[in-house]
């Protein structure tokens, strides 16, 4: 029955949550950063759409079997992280600049505006996180600290963007993020362990 699942009815909901997810999330955010190359490349929402489709697949497929395939995992961080350096570094905007305002961002969300491009910036980075599950807290923040603050003055270096400090909080809140649930996450199931032991 998993095996039919599988093959069958995985592959086309990914598929339907790529698209649904691609039209309400992707598609404005994509056409903020990457306004030139989407109007230039018309095909870029099919490829959006594709592997979304293929991560969604691939993470369902471990979730399923409940269990953590080393080689799934490898190919959909390979494929995120390529997605990631894409959307961080394929702007071909030739602009450069400074932003220190870090709450910037906080009016106009409230006011109904740039609300996907805010969310995007946090939830893009929440798979960086699980991979840090083995550090402390602290140490957690430091390198997530370290690494969007790396990745802001490449953007700047670059032209490619602004070295903004209101990007630098919402990508590092992602990234905690992801590393706080999967903390949880491990510390309810060793929990269940102990208590099924015992």
């Amino acid at each position: 029955m998993k095996k039919i699942l599988t093959w069958t009815v995985l592959p086309v909901t990914s598929i339907l949550l790529a698209v649904f997810l691609y039209f309400h999330f992707f598609e404005g955010w994509m056409y903020f950063h990457l306004n030139q190359l989407m109007r230039n490349y018309s095909f870029m929402d099919y490829i959006t759409i594709t592997i979304t489709a293929a991560l969604v697949y691939l993470a369902a497929v471990q979730i399923m079997s409940l269990e953590l395939n080393l080689k799934l995992l490898v190919i959909s961080y390979l494929i995120y992280f390529g997605c990631l350096f894409f959307l961080l570094f394929a702007k071909d905007s030739h602009t450069r600049g400074l932003s220190f305002d870090t709450f910037g961002f906080i009016k106009p969300f409230v006011e109904g505006n740039l609300r996907v491009i805010t969310v995007g910036n946090v939830v893009a980075f929440i798979p960086i996180g699980f991979l840090m599950w083995k550090l402390k807290g602290y140490q957690a923040l430091v390198l997530a600290l370290g690494l969007i603050t790396g990745v802001e003055s490449m953007q700047y270096y670059f032209a490619v963007g602004y070295f903004d400090t209101g990007d630098i909080f919402l990508n590092v809140c992602g990234i905690m993020i992801g590393y706080l649930v999967l903390r949880l996450a491990i510390l309810i199931i060793n929990r269940k362990q102990k208590h099924v032991s015992s």
